[in-house]
């Protein structure tokens, strides 16, 4: 998943939801790279 975060940088996350919890665990997140973040942009 792409996403922002509070500081306007764009982000790569991975994670999963638990709907038994109903609870979003992040496993990942790192600055995305210049291609990546120029698809977001799009």
């Amino acid at each position: 998943m792409l996403g922002l975060s509070f500081t306007l940088r764009i982000l790569i996350v991975c994670h999963c939801y638990r709907e038994r919890d109903s609870v979003i665990r992040i496993i990942s997140a790192r600055k995305a790279t210049r291609q990546e973040g120029e698809h977001y942009k799009r």
